[in-house]
């Protein structure tokens, strides 16, 4: 089917782009904590590539915090390289944001500071406060088996050396009445390992390749406990519980601990803590803790600058590295740990304080080398109803200890009120708080960047714990209906409008799948296709997929809908759309020009563009207007009527003041500034119902 001959295809789903994105390593809020936004890019499955970029899918794998402190699954991860200036926000109490000037944030303005609206990073003052959510309404997290978090470790042991006699040759050797040592000195093994091999000669285990002997999966062995093959009797209990006393067990480690393991023995991990000499009392009260907790028995060890407590217990290692980290750099807070109780939070920093804090009469006082850990307490002090502050210190790099040059990276402090201070920055709206902004400034970055799309009416989530949008592919990626099509399947679907009569191929909304039609085309042109291809499009098209249309493409037919930022955010929720439009317009118009038609009055080739005219907006019609007279005044414009109040726009009092038709005199004010602006060719065709008519979608 088609429209008036057109034959018409609608393209549905995601357009898989996103260009409002942050660097890698920024933080998110997730229903486990904080974690790197590039960690939630790599949890990603069924990649597809797009240009220099890549969208990957989660299907409800993890959940983030939105603006409005509820919980919402990630749908698709979106990454693509950037060149150019990042905007760098310095909150007061938060850390650091970075992200492209066209990635939105929420904010409000102190003149109106109830009103949350969104803006463009690139159009943030000092005047405005960022939203940092409250932390309510999460769901409880079951505390996970020990045996489920062991079988995600892979350790392995060496069964024997490798071979340098091949196995054939020892086999005649020991069918020889020869000794120990006169076997050892013809191979070059010592006496005690050429009896080894002879006992596994006489018991026909004698490996034959030297594959056979390099490493095996050290598999663990569940009983009543749970241990690996190559440790020792106990295990440690396959299920623990997460009480106040675990907790705290799991703070001191983060503060004090580490794994220590020797190369090639996985028998050989051990839990290290080290306290002070003068710390021995916290030292023994450690030891005793893992005992009770875990049924091991934990060593005292007096060293000249310390006092460690240490549990040479694999499994246990491996447990504590999978929870909370391997070394000081590498350490966070348990997952489990977020969704717990308020008297669990509690316990683990009393713990992690304990090991890694001090206290002023106002404050405990975090201090940590582990991002991760430090952006993860800050996450437990919102849990707990108080705002904390983060810092970074960057010390000198290098610096003497014990007449060693030491590298020192970072520090990040936490601070964690003990009470509501008497001053404070920050200002309390109920469900949020409201954030002033230190500093804002560009920074030139040249990298990947990433963005998130979320199932969320609000469209947004927490980076850096400051509400920001989230890309705004959802709402008309999640609709998706019609029949998926080949590209053979789509050069057939062209071929049957043709022998339909339809006088051109109209591709609506084609954008996302422009490599698939690039390779539909040469198939349906075989196939006997010879009427014009029309692009027809909201102008929100990037550069790059145009490009790859030049001279694909007949004839454009591109909206401009509006023209002033604050317009397009408001009823298109995108504030740069008019920038876009207007690039990619000049874009169209460069490879096509203006429209012609054949002598039946039928477009051949060149661009049209719609314009419809909105209730009360006649200024963003005067100047689109201007722009596309400036284009070219032989530009063929259809000035369109057709809007009528839907949806939001009905209901929505923010939205009372497009709520009604456009007036007649509207219209005609419409088409005088165009003629004003000196355009001339206008389409003026009588618009009536054709009944009967078919609509193809595909996906």
């Amino acid at each position: 089917g088609g429209w008036r001959g057109s034959g018409t295809i609608f393209f549905s789903w995601c357009n898989l782009r996103c260009v409002f994105c942050l660097p890698p390593d920024t933080m998110i809020v997730t229903e486990k904590g904080v974690m790197p936004i590039q960690e939630i890019f790599d949890m990603g499955e069924d990649e597809v590539r797009y240009g220099e970029g890549q969208v990957r899918f989660l299907y409800g794998k993890l959940r983030v915090v939105t603006r409005r402190s509820q919980l919402a699954p990630v749908t698709k991860v979106f990454r693509h390289f950037f060149r150019g200036d990042l905007i760098r926000i310095q909150p007061h109490y938060c850390p650091t944001l970075l992200l492209t000037p066209n990635h939105e944030v929420f904010v409000a303005h102190p003149s109106d500071p109830s009103r949350v609206m969104k803006i463009r990073a690139s159009e943030l003052t000092p005047e405005h406060w960022l939203i940092l959510p409250k932390r309510v309404g999460e769901d409880p997290c079951a505390t996970p088996s020990v045996l489920e978090i062991l079988l995600k470790e892979r350790t392995f042991f060496r069964k024997s050396p490798p071979i340098r006699v091949p196995a054939d040759q020892l086999s005649l050797l020991f069918a020889q009445p020869l000794t120990s040592q006169e076997l050892s000195r013809k191979t070059g093994y010592h006496p005690a390992y050429v009896r080894k091999l002879r006992g596994q000669w006489y018991k026909g285990l004698l490996p034959m390749r030297p594959d056979d002997i390099l490493e095996a999966e050290n598999r663990l062995v569940q009983e009543d406990t749970v241990r690996f093959k190559t440790e020792k009797r106990p295990g440690i209990p396959a299920q623990v519980s997460l009480t106040r006393e675990l907790a705290w067990i799991l703070g001191i480690y983060c503060a004090e601990g580490h794994i220590t393991a020797i190369k090639n023995h996985p028998h050989s991990y051990r839990v290290v803590l080290s306290f002070g000499l003068h710390e021995g009392k916290l030292a023994r009260k450690v030891a005793r803790l893992f005992g009770r907790a875990f049924g091991v028995r934990a060593q005292l060890r007096m060293r000249r600058t310390t006092i460690t407590v240490e549990v040479g217990k694999t499994s246990l290692a491996l447990l504590f590295k999978h929870l909370c980290g391997w070394d000081a750099q590498t350490k966070r807070v348990p997952d489990m740990i977020f969704t717990s109780p308020r008297e669990i939070l509690q316990a683990f920093l009393s713990g992690l304080l304990r090991g890694d804090g001090h206290e002023t009469p106002s404050h405990w006082i975090l201090t940590t080398t582990s991002r991760d850990l430090a952006f993860g307490v800050f996450e437990l002090g919102l849990r707990l109803g108080v705002v904390p502050s983060i810092y970074t210190w960057h010390p000198d790099s290098i610096r003497a200890i014990e007449g060693r040059s030491v590298r020192q990276p970072p520090l990040f402090l936490v601070k964690l009120p003990k009470a509501r201070p008497r001053r404070v920055r920050w200002k309390d709206m109920g469900t949020f708080y409201l954030i002033p902004i230190r500093k804002i400034e560009r920074q030139p970055y040249e990298g990947w960047v990433y963005n998130l799309e979320v199932n969320d009416p609000d469209h947004s989530y927490v980076a850096s714990f400051v509400a920001v949008s989230n890309c705004q592919n959802f709402e008309i990626s999640q609709r998706g209906e019609g029949e998926e099509l080949t590209p053979k399947e789509l050069a057939r679907l062209m071929i049957r409008l043709q022998e339909m009569g339809c006088h051109n191929i109209n591709f609506v909304t084609p954008e996302h799948v422009v490599p698939q039609i690039v390779e539909a085309l040469p198939y349906a042109i075989e196939m006997g296709l010879r009427i014009p291809i029309v692009y027809n499009t909201s102008a929100y098209d990037s550069l790059e997929s145009l490009r790859i249309m030049e001279g694909l493409v007949d004839i454009y037919m591109p909206d401009f809908k509006l023209w002033t930022p604050e317009r397009s955010r408001k009823y298109l929720l995108a504030s740069n759309y008019p920038e876009v439009a207007r690039q990619a317009i000049a874009e169209m118009h460069r490879q096509v020009g203006e429209l012609k038609v054949d002598e039946e009055g039928l477009a051949v080739r060149g661009v049209l563009v719609r314009h419809l005219v909105m209730p009360g907006l006649l200024d963003e019609t005067r100047e689109i207007m201007r722009w596309l007279a400036g284009l070219s005044k032989d530009t063929y414009v259809n000035i369109m009527d057709q809007y009528y109040p839907a949806w939001k726009a009905k209901t929505d009092p923010r939205y009372a003041e497009i709520n009604r038709r456009v007036f007649g005199r509207e219209m005609e004010e419409a088409y005088r500034m165009a003629r004003e602006a000196g355009l001339w060719r206008f389409d003026v065709r009588w618009r009536v119902v054709i009944p009967g008519i078919e609509w193809l979608m595909i996906e």
